[in-house]
C-alpha cells in the first residue's frame, strides 16, 4: 500500500528576500499615507497604468520646477545679500563733525631757499625728484653720482624748503568769529609736500603704540603743538560711536554748528607766487582735501585745485552709511564692508580703506625695495624711510601692474562711514574800486590779490542727513519663506513631510528589524481572557492590534487551556 507523500514543510525566505517584500511594503505604506500631493495615486489599485503614468509625470514635472525657481532664489541670496536703503531716521548736522580739511600749496619749494643749489649737490638731486617726474623714464639718471650715493631723506628736505603754514595762513574764522589760524590748522608731511591739516585725529588716537610717537617724528609729522590752548582737549571719535557722551568745553575733531558759510569755516591762504620754484601741476595754486577726522588720505591724487585772485565756495553734502547688525552674520567677502572691530589694521587704530590700502602698498614697498615712502604708515618697527638713492625703485615698483592687488583686494570700505562730497564754485575777487566786506582784502594792492590770494569757505548746505543704511537683502526667514511657499504650492509640501519621510525610511525599519521582538510585542495591547467580549470603547485601531497578536503569544495561550482542560477530566 502506496503511503501518501509528506507534506514539505513551507520554505523560510531568505533574508534578502524578507528586506526586499518589506522595503516594498514601506514604500507602499509611505506614498498611501504622505501629505505630499499625488503620491497616493500611483498605489491606487482603482486607477490603470496610464492615469498612475498621468500623475508621475506631473509629480516630476512640478519637482524640476520646484528646484529651477528655489535656485534662481539662492543665486538671489548669494549675489546680493546686502541691500542699500534710506535710513527712515534722519541725522542733524551737529551729530557730525567739521570734515578734516587739508591745505597744501602747490608749490614743491621756495626759490629763495633753493636757488643756491648747484648742479650735482644733494639737495639738486632733491629738487630734480620734486619737480620732475620724468626723469625715472630715463635710466642713466639713476647712475649719476648725486643720485646714486645720496642718503639725503626727502621728508627733511620737504619740512626745511616748503612754505610754512605761518606764510600761507593769511586769515581764518570759525562760525563768523576770527580766529588765530594756529588754532586751528597744523602742518603735516603729505605726499604732496607740506600741508596745513584742520580737524583731525590727535595721533594718540589715531596710531597705535608706539607709531604714535613715529607718527609724529616721522610720518604725520607735527611741527607744532598737537593741542592748541589749555582749554582745547582733544577728544576720540569715529563713525560708528560718535562723541562721547561726556564733553569738555571746548575740543575737537571740532563739530560745526549749523548750516552756510556764517557756521562754517573760512580761511584767506596766500600761495606767494614770487616764490614759486616748482609746482605739483601745471599751475599756480593750491590742493584741498576734505576727509573723515579718522582718515589720512593720499593728497596728490585726490585732492581738488583752487585757483588764485577767486572766491571759492565749497559747498558740503555729507554722505553717512550706516549698516544693520544683522549683516554681520553675512561673510565680509559677500557684504563687502567691515566693522571697526572686525579688521585690525598694523599701524591705523581704525581701520578704513584708505587705511589698509596704505598699509598694503607699505607691505609691497618694503618686500620690493627694502624701505618705505615718507608718506606712507610704518608697518614693522624696523622699516626704514627711503633716501634719494632708492626713490628709482620706489617709482617702477609703483609702476607695475596692479601693485599689491591681492592685499588690496580685501581692503574692503567701511560698513560704518562718514564721507564728504563738495560742490566748489569760483567767482574772481575784487578788481575795481568799490567797497567790499574784508577788511584785509582791502588794505591790500589789487594786483597782489590777484597774484597770490585765495579765499575758500566751506560749509554744510542741509541741516540733517538722510543716511545710507545697509541690511540684509534675503535673510534665512526670507529664503525659508519664499522656498517654503514654492514647495506648498507645487507639492504640499511642508516640515511634517520630511517628519514622514524620516519615519519611514530610518524610524520604521529601525522599529521592526533593530528593536528585540519582545519589546515590540511588550507593546502589543491583548485581550483579557475573562473579557467575555471585546471593549466598546476600545478604538479600531486597537480592536486589529488585539486580533493580530504575535504567534508566540497565542501558543502560549493554547497551551495554557490545554493543561486547564487535562486538570479538569482528573487526568493529573
Amino acid at each position: 500500500m502506496a503511503h501518501p507523500q509528506e507534506q514539505q514543510p513551507p520554505r523560510k525566505p531568505k533574508r534578502r528576500e524578507q528586506l526586499e517584500v518589506y522595503c516594498l511594503g514601506n514604500l507602499k505604506k509611505y506614498l498611501q499615507e504622505t501629505t505630499l500631493h499625488g503620491l497616493k495615486y500611483l498605489v491606487d489599485n482603482s486607477l490603470n497604468g496610464w492615469e498612475k503614468l498621468f500623475f508621475l509625470a506631473a509629480f516630476v514635472i512640478c519637482c524640476i520646477t520646484v528646484i529651477h525657481l528655489i535656485s534662481n532664489i539662492y543665486a538671489k541670496w548669494e549675489s546680493t545679500p546686502v541691500i542699500i536703503g534710506i535710513s527712515p531716521h534722519p541725522t542733524p548736522i551737529l551729530k557730525i563733525p567739521l570734515p578734516a580739511l587739508t591745505l597744501c600749496n602747490m608749490n614743491q619749494a621756495m626759490y629763495s631757499k633753493v636757488a643756491n643749489y648747484t648742479k650735482g649737490s644733494r639737495e639738486y638731486a632733491a629738487l630734480q625728484y620734486l619737480c620732475h617726474s620724468d626723469i625715472f623714464n630715463d635710466p642713466q639718471t639713476q647712475n649719476l653720482e648725486e643720485f646714486k650715493n645720496n642718503s639725503l631723506e626727502l621728508a627733511e628736505f620737504i619740512i626745511a624748503h616748503s612754505q610754512p603754514c605761518s606764510r600761507m595762513l593769511v586769515a581764518c574764522q570759525l562760525s563768523s568769529v576770527d580766529v588765530n589760524c594756529s588754532e586751528l590748522f597744523r602742518e603735516v608731511v603729505t605726499d604732496e609736500g607740506l600741508c596745513c591739516a584742520f580737524n583731525t585725529l590727535h595721533p594718540r588716537f589715531l596710531y597705535k603704540g608706539k607709531s604714535v610717537e613715529r607718527s609724529i617724528t616721522d610720518n604725520y609729522r607735527t611741527l607744532n603743538d598737537l593741542i592748541h590752548g589749555p582749554d582745547l582737549v582733544p577728544i576720540d571719535w569715529n563713525p560708528e560711536t560718535g562723541y562721547p557722551t561726556k564733553l569738555p568745553p571746548k575740543y575737537y575733531p571740532r563739530p560745526t554748528y549749523g548750516t552756510g558759510i556764517s557756521l562754517g569755516v573760512s580761511v584767506m591762504l596766500n600761495a606767494d607766487v614770487d616764490e614759486y620754484y616748482c609746482s605739483s601741476s601745471s599751475g599756480a595754486g593750491f590742493k584741498v582735501n576734505l576727509g573723515s577726522p579718522v582718515d589720512r588720505p593720499l593728497i596728490s591724487e585726490g585732492g581738488v585745485a583752487v585757483p588764485l585772485g577767486s572766491e571759492t565756495r565749497f559747498r558740503i553734502d555729507a554722505q553717512l552709511t550706516e549698516s544693520s547688525p544683522a549683516i554681520r552674520s553675512i561673510n565680509r567677502r559677500r557684504r563687502r564692508c567691515v566693522f571697526l572691530d572686525e579688521q585690525q589694521l598694523v599701524f591705523y587704530r581704525y581701520y578704513t580703506k584708505t587705511h589698509c590700502e596704505n598699509e598694503c602698498l607699505s607691505a609691497f614697498l618694503i618686500e620690493h625695495c627694502g624701505c618705505i615712502p615718507y608718506y606712507l604708515p610704518v608697518i614693522y618697527d624696523n622699516a626704514t624711510f627711503c633716501n634719494i638713492s632708492r626713490l628709482f625703485c620706489i617709482e617702477k615698483a609703483k609702476l607695475t601692474q596692479n601693485p599689491a592687488g591681492r592685499c588690496m583686494s580685501r581692503c574692503h570700505t567701511p560698513c560704518v562711514d562718514l564721507t564728504f562730497m563738495p560742490d566748489a564754485f569760483s567767482s574772481p575777487l575784487a578788481m575795481h574800486n568799490y567797497t567790499i566786506q574784508s577788511e584785509i582784502l582791502t588794505n591790500l594792492p589789487k594786483e597782489e590779490v590777484q597774484r597770490n590770494i585765495a579765499v575758500i569757505h566751506f560749509y554744510y548746505r542741509e541741516s540733517v542727513i538722510n543716511a545710507e543704511l545697509k541690511n540684509v537683502y534675503i535673510g534665512f526667514t526670507e529664503f525659508l519663506s519664499n522656498t517654503g511657499g514654492i514647495l506648498g504650492l507645487f507639492m504640499g509640501f511642508s516640515f511634517i513631510s520630511i517628519a514622514e519621510i524620516v519615519y519611514f525610511s530610518l524610524l520604521r525599519p529601525i522599529f521592526k528589524f533593530v528593536v528585540p521582538e519582545k519589546d515590540r510585542n511588550s507593546a502589543v495591547i491583548t485581550q483579557v481572557r475573562a473579557a467575555p467580549k471585546v471593549n466598546k470603547n476600545w478604538l479600531p485601531e486597537e480592536i486589529c492590534r488585539v486580533a493580530t497578536k504575535s504567534h508566540n503569544t497565542k501558543r502560549r495561550d493554547e497551551e495554557e487551556e490545554r493543561r486547564y482542560s487535562i486538570r479538569e477530566s482528573g487526568v493529573l
